[in-house]
């Protein structure tokens, strides 16, 4: 027979068993909802990857997972993505552009000697990449800032393949900022389209040098030009040629300087700026003289 003893062991180690099965855990997750909250998401969930969702990637419907729909760059949903893929990820959300999605691209002119004609090619097969209404920014070197211009930045836009815009925004070198080519049909809206000629909006002003500027008077095209007028003697009447082809109608002499830096136009010691089709005239009151002067003339042209 067993002993009372025997019986008491075997009593306690039975306790002992039981105690280890039902020991709670020792971390616990209550959820915030119900059993049966949890069942009704897990069948929406069920029915709707069966389903497809109702768009993804520009397909509309019931649109079910492709392949290629998802590439190596994106940053996965789960897990502890690595450092390789974010940086990619990261990167092609914004290379090189500042912002703007892409590399900026270099349209540069390669040598002294590069017509403009050139030049408009090389802008012409970047357009070619381009789609219609469209723009980017782009590193552009035309023959008229050749070997002059640090960093520029400009922006090409694209409105078909008939008219395009290439303004510059920036320059680094602040005389040589603001800038623009443009193409459209000339010289009618049934002509083929071509690149009208290279102007300023804000001209160096070099002395001796012609821009055609942004500016227009009456439709046409308004140039400037600094003229070198040398020394003005007092109470004389002095005649410079300004170099001038084809000269239109002249708007004004904008502003003309002696050596001490003092505006001629409206000077009380100039009694008149004359711009005639071949010259400049500069009249000087009795008491007034300088030992240089120059004049800035404003123009159109009969050719444009």
């Amino acid at each position: 027979m067993v002993t009372i003893e025997e019986l008491a062991a075997k009593v306690a180690e039975l306790e002992q068993q039981m105690a280890a099965i039902t020991a709670p855990p020792t971390e616990y997750y209550t959820s915030a909802y119900s059993g049966e909250e949890i069942d009704a998401a897990v069948k929406k969930v069920s029915e709707g990857l069966a389903g497809g969702v109702a768009s993804f990637n520009g397909r509309t419907g019931a649109v079910l997972p492709q392949s290629g729909d998802y590439n190596a760059t994106q940053i996965p949903v789960s897990g502890e993505p690595e450092a390789e893929t974010v940086a990619a990820a990261l990167s092609n959300k914004a290379p090189a552009g500042y912002g703007f999605g892409d590399a900026i691209q270099e349209i540069a002119t390669t040598s002294a000697e590069e017509s403009y004609e050139t030049y408009c090619a090389k802008v012409d097969a970047v357009l070619d990449e381009m789609p219609d209404k469209t723009a980017k920014l782009v590193r552009a070197y035309p023959p008229a800032v050749y070997g002059k211009a640090g960093t520029t930045v400009s922006l090409l836009y694209k409105s078909d393949a008939n008219y395009a815009v290439l303004s510059n925004i920036g320059s680094a070198d602040t005389d040589l900022c603001g800038w623009r080519m443009f193409k459209q049909r000339y010289p009618s809206s049934s002509s083929p389209a071509v690149w009208m000629p290279f102007e300023w909006e804000h001209p160096p002003m070099q002395i001796g040098v012609e821009y055609r500027t942004t500016e227009r008077y009456n439709s046409k095209p308004v140039y400037k030009k600094a003229i070198n007028t040398g020394a003005l003697s007092a109470g004389t009447s002095k005649s410079v040629a300004h170099g001038v082809q084809n000269i239109g109608l002249r708007l004004s002499a904008l502003y003309g300087l002696n050596n001490g830096g003092d505006n001629l136009v409206s000077n009380p010691g100039i009694t008149g700026i004359l711009v005639d089709g071949s010259n400049i005239t500069i009249t000087t009151a009795a008491g007034f003289s300088t030992s240089n002067s120059w004049v800035v003339i404003a123009y159109t042209k009969t050719t444009d």
